[in-house]
This record gives structure tokens, sequence and C-alpha cells, in this order.
């Protein structure tokens, strides 16, 4: 997880922690979320479900958090 100091909050997901769940390299995700022409689209459609993966469980975590 990272964790914005400036804000005082954590940040969705970075290319790191989607890299490693993916199990993709980092400049691959990158050039996926940039839409790249490098990239196939099985591999591209892949980290966006990763993102939406990863993201929907800081969220979740952090409802718990707030809720108590």
């Amino acid at each position: 997880m990272a964790f914005e100091a400036a804000l005082g909050m954590e940040r969705l997901c970075t290319i790191r922690e989607i890299a490693q769940k993916a199990e993709l390299g980092a400049a691959t995700v990158h050039r996926a979320l940039k839409n790249s022409r490098e990239v196939r689209a099985e591999t591209r459609r892949l980290v966006l479900e990763t993102v939406c993966l990863l993201n929907e469980e800081k969220i979740a975590r952090a409802a718990r958090f707030v809720g108590g």
C-alpha cells in the first residue's frame, strides 16, 4: 500500500502493486495504462481488471475502517 504523506491518506493502487498482482512488469503495466500500441489487448484487459480489483479491495478496507 502506498501512503501519500502530503495528503495524510492512502492512495489507490500503484503501478508496482498492479504489476505484482498481474504478474507483469511495471513497464508493461505503464504502457497498458497509457494505451500503447505495443501492448496486446489481452494484456491491457488484464491490467485494467487488476486495477479494478485492487481498488475495490482498498475501498472496501477503508469502508470497514470508517464504519467501525
